[in-house]
């Protein structure tokens, strides 16, 4: 397909000739929103290394995921939500808190959510629970003790009847499968 026809094509048509391995067409995407992008990632870290590192991590993932990750609504959207989540997990490292705290006297961009980013985080949510959904049903309620309901592995060792260490393992291997069908996104 020539790159003048993938200019023109839905952003949902290029995923899905995503999905089946082409690389014109993520090259497409790539080349319609890789600035967008970048800007998302500047404007809340005030770092063009880092915002850059984040906008390739998002790309890269998300070619490596590809067949697994279903864009229904808003490819751009799924990006600036992926970056955002991105973004967050980089905060979180202590060398970027101290640029945060430097930064803290300047004025923060406003942060709003447009109606395709809302989608994006839709389509993100969906995916999770899709996954969660595939995890075995003891190690789903186990999760969904510690991860929804706020238990402690001992309250979840108490309320199932099983050792800590138990709980313990079966957690990690939650994340593990999680990891496997999501990307770290949620769980760095």
């Amino acid at each position: 397909m020539s790159s003048s026809i993938l200019r023109d094509t839905p952003e949902t048509e290029l995923w899905q000739l995503v999905r089946q391995g082409s690389v014109p067409a993520y090259e497409a995407l790539y080349e319609r929103h890789w600035e967008t992008l970048y800007e998302t990632a500047y404007w809340r870290l005030y770092d063009k290394d880092a915002a850059k590192d984040i906008v390739q991590e998002v790309f890269i993932y998300c070619w490596q995921k590809r067949e697994q990750i279903q864009i229904t609504e808003s490819v751009v959207g799924y990006f600036r939500t992926a970056v955002r989540f991105k973004v967050l997990n980089h905060l979180k490292s202590e060398q970027a808190r101290d640029k945060y705290r430097q930064l803290a006297g300047r004025e923060l961009p406003e942060i709003t959510h447009s109606t395709e980013e809302m989608m994006a985080g839709a389509d993100l949510e969906a995916s999770y629970r899709r996954e969660l959904q595939r995890l075995p049903e003891k190690m789903r309620q186990l999760f969904i003790d510690s991860r929804d309901h706020g238990l402690s592995v001992r309250e979840i060792a108490q309320k199932h009847g099983l050792s800590e260490q138990t709980v313990k393992n079966q957690l990690s291997a939650a994340l593990k499968k999680l990891r496997d069908g999501l990307g770290n996104f949620f769980f760095e």
